[in-house]
């Protein structure tokens, strides 16, 4: 239906006449904004009704990609800037962290439920450290960051990022919702920077329970959580567009690339992280407004241990419903202490951190597909939440969808009829393209769909 209100002269982002269209118009996208079909955008990239909001999509300059009314258009890809990729993990870290500590105001918590009306695909498949143009964060909207190291056990298993030796990051932390709910809700984003390659991201929570505790550190967090259950379900099956697992983030795309770029061909990663936090970090339980939460987390002390990191070797069967509850004896099966999350430096609020940087998310089922012996170890389908749980069951991306080849333009316009704006043609039968008269388009040219006109 999306290429018809194209045609019709409608706008994709609301489905509605061509002229709401032009706020979108206005707003610049991000240098080198480019496309499925190699366009280059001319506007911001967003989401449309039209698809029920899964995809982006920007206009286009020249005849680049789909034709509308409107001006052509196309959807969106973030593939990594193999300029930014090439440089070192340090210099990227540097860069990062400057524009971290530019500006130390904190932002605020949108309604969450803006977050319908975004693609979650981009925030599978957006390959940079940077939100696109004009992307907010409905979720995660205000978080303190640190840089940490992380030294690894000498007798781990696992590669990439999981293997022995020092590691640097930054880590993100922050409710996922805002502190009206009676609490917080604890959400963690990792970000290691590796040189010569994209960064390895991954996100933690305890649960998607509003109102937990107004102890930010009182509860263990993981890559896995429990399917939510009544608001926030509804708000999980928002990411069933990008993957099967709502609850779940897979890790194999860390173990695929050490911090000096070294690849690695056998990758072996843990099934999830198990993070317990210290107990240098707990807070009192009374109840806090922002400014209080971002100052308890800007005193901690550099050389701080935030967390200690626990890689969970294998699924722990039916306890995977509820993965970050009952400890580290009950939840994570074949534990691996691989090490602490020790601060590098202060940990602050950020205008940039909350508005810019981005950490990327991996679907599970690409851990499945290395590991699929661990499908049989637990009900993935209930710890999903979902009527299907297979390595190749995710849902196409928004490139696969749309990399096919561009959409015919439409015929040779015929001579363009008398424009008496007083005339009010006689109905006739229409199918295919032909002239069109509506009071606030006038005369246009346009698809019918066959019927009166």
């Amino acid at each position: 239906m999306w290429p018809l209100l194209f045609l019709l002269g409608r706008c994709p982002a609301t489905g509605k006449e061509g002229g709401s269209c032009l706020s979108r118009k206005l707003a610049d996208p991000d240098p080198g904004q480019s496309t499925v079909k190699g366009c280059t955008c001319t506007s911001q990239c967003s989401a449309s009704i039209t698809d029920a909001f899964d995809c982006d999509w920007c206009y286009t300059a020249g005849s680049c990609g789909h034709f509308g009314l409107e001006g052509h258009w196309d959807y969106c890809v973030y593939p990594s800037d193999p300029a930014y990729d090439a440089q070192t993990a340090e210099q990227k870290m540097d860069a990062l962290w400057q524009q971290v500590v530019a500006d130390p105001q904190f932002g605020s918590y949108p309604s969450v439920t803006g977050i319908v009306d975004e693609s979650i695909q981009t925030s599978f498949d957006d390959w940079t450290d940077d939100l696109p143009a004009g992307r907010k964060k409905y979720i995660h909207s205000v978080g303190a960051i640190c840089k940490f190291k992380l030294d690894i056990t000498a007798s781990s298993p696992y590669t990439g990022l999981f293997e022995a030796g020092a590691k640097a990051g930054l880590i993100r932390m922050g409710s996922a919702a805002d502190l009206s709910n009676g609490g917080l809700t604890p959400g963690l984003g990792f970000k290691f920077l590796r040189s010569g390659v994209h960064s390895g991201d991954f996100v933690a929570l305890h649960s998607l329970d509003l109102g937990q505790s107004w102890n930010f550190f009182k509860y263990n967090l993981s890559n896995h959580i429990a399917p939510p259950a009544g608001f926030t379900a509804i708000l999980a099956k928002k990411f069933n567009q990008a993957s099967q697992c709502a609850p779940q983030v897979g890790l194999s795309d860390m173990a695929k690339w050490s911090q000096d770029g070294t690849p690695h061909q056998d990758v072996n990663f843990p099934f999830k992280l198990f993070l317990v936090p210290s107990a240098a970090v707990q807070l009192p339980e009374t109840p806090k407004v922002l400014d209080e939460l971002m100052g308890l987390m800007e005193a901690f002390p550099i050389g701080t241990t935030l967390f200690t990191m626990y890689a969970c070797g294998e699924p722990a069967g039916s306890a995977e419903m509820k993965p970050t509850d009952g400890g580290l004896a009950k939840a994570c099966a074949r534990p691996l202490k691989l090490g602490d999350i020790v601060t590098t430096s202060k940990c602050t609020p950020s205008a940039f951190g909350d508005a810019k940087l981005f950490i990327r998310h991996q679907r599970v089922e690409e851990d499945w597909k290395l590991k699929p012996d661990w499908l049989n170890q637990y009900d993935a389908k209930a710890a999903c939440g979902s009527s299907t749980a297979s390595p190749d069951g995710a849902p196409a991306t928004c490139a696969a969808k749309h990399g096919g080849p561009i959409m015919s333009p439409p015929p040779p316009e015929p001579p363009m009829p008398g424009t008496d704006t007083s005339h009010q043609p006689s109905w006739h039968w229409m199918k295919g393209w032909g002239w069109s008269w509506s009071s606030d388009l006038g005369w246009h040219w346009s698809w019918h769909l066959g019927g009166w006109y």
